[in-house]
Formats: structure tokens, sequence, C-alpha cells
């Protein structure tokens, strides 16, 4: 082979090979190009993931707060009605109290026989041998003045005597600036272990916590939510 031919055949291969490196070169482009791409729609998935990750913990995070604040403004609206529902009971129970002051005072004429219906309950209530009674200072002639007939009425009703004493302590004042007392009688047993709470005070307790549902629903109407008054 001459040199002509050999230089046409070395040209040939250097073709060739060069072919051969830029269609490798091209296949290395492409899939480098498509790794980048495949790549590039990974990172670009999970940056949304990301986002709406954190879109979802942010929207969750302002509706806790949102129904956190609701429940407190509700929370607190019932406080303000539940404080001035008891206000405005508070302020009932003044005015009844009021009126009983007015029965309880010692010149009222009713009052004396009132004194004596509420020891005749206290002793049947109590049932014992021997009662003390404790009245405001006020009503201790009162008092001095009806445990006879007391006594005769607890024994025609039961057949028992009973030896009444009135006791040298006494209830409160009506005008106690901490627990004023409206009249009325407390009965204890001689060792002050058992007592029966007849006071006009104690009466209006019990009156009050019977009739409170139906006190509310006066004041306050029916609850549309609520089966049952407190």
């Amino acid at each position: 082979m001459d040199q002509q031919a050999v230089n046409k055949q070395i040209k040939q291969m250097v073709e060739f090979i060069k072919q051969e490196a830029n269609e490798k070169a091209h296949e290395i482009l492409i899939k480098a190009e498509e790794e980048f791409n495949i790549e590039k729609l990974r990172l670009v998935e999970q940056e949304k993931v990301k986002v709406k990750s954190e879109y979802e913990t942010k929207h969750k995070q302002i509706e806790i707060k949102r129904r956190i604040a609701f429940s407190n403004e509700v929370n607190a609206n019932r406080l303000k009605v539940l404080t001035s529902r008891d206000e405005v009971l508070t302020s009932v129970k003044a005015v009844v109290a009021n009126e009983l002051g007015k029965i309880g005072e010692p010149s009222n004429a009713a009052y004396k026989d009132l004194m004596l219906k509420l020891t005749v309950q206290g002793l049947y209530q109590m049932m014992e041998p021997a009662v003390v009674v404790r009245v405001r200072q006020s009503d201790s002639s009162i008092a001095n003045a009806i445990i006879k007939d007391a006594a005769a009425q607890y024994k025609s009703g039961t057949g028992k005597e009973v030896t009444i004493t009135v006791d040298k302590e006494y209830l409160p004042k009506k005008d106690d600036t901490v627990n004023p007392c409206y009249g009325g009688v407390k009965l204890f047993t001689p060792d002050f272990m058992t007592a029966i709470d007849n006071s006009l005070n104690g009466r209006l307790d019990v009156v009050l916590a019977q009739k409170l549902p139906d006190i509310k629903i006066a004041l306050f109407g029916r609850s549309a939510t609520r089966r049952h008054i407190d």
C-alpha cells in the first residue's frame, strides 16, 4: 500500500474516532441533561411539598389561635352573664331579707306567733328530751314567753316531755355587718353537737335552694340549650 493510501486510511480512522467521540459526548450530554431535569423536577416537587406543609402548619396554627380566641370570648361572655345573674339573685335575696327583717321586728304582733311555730317545728325535728334555744338578744323576752307553750304543743303532738332552755349566747343582730340575723330560732342539744337552724335566715336559704330553678326561670326564662336549670 502506497503512502497516499495509508494516509487515507489514517484519515478515515481519525474521522471515525472523532465521530464516535462526538456521538458519545452527545449521549453523555443528553443523559446529563435528563438527569438534571429529573433532579430539578424532584427538587421542585420537594419544595412544593415543603411549602404546602408549611402552609398547612401555619393554617392549622392560625385556626387553633382563632378557635382559642373564640372560646375565650365565649367563656368571657358566659362569665359576664353568670356574674350578672348572680348579682340579680343576690339583689333578690337582699330584697327578701329586708322584708324578713320587717317580719322579725319584736314590735310586730305576728312575730311572737311565728317564733312559737318555728320553735315547735324545731322540737319535732330534734325529738330530744332537752333542747337549748338560741335567739337574738332583742328576741330573748319573746323566747322566754313562748317556751312553755312550745313544750306544751310538743307534748300534745308527741306525748313526750321536753325541757327548753333559752341560751345565754345570742344570734347576731339584724344590723350585724358580717352575718346579720333577721330573727327566728336555732335549737341545739345541750351538748351543742346537734343543731336545727330555724332562723329566718336559715329558712330563707332553704326556700331559695328549693325554689332556685323556678326563680331562675321567672327572672331569666328557660334555657334553650339545657334540659335542667341549676
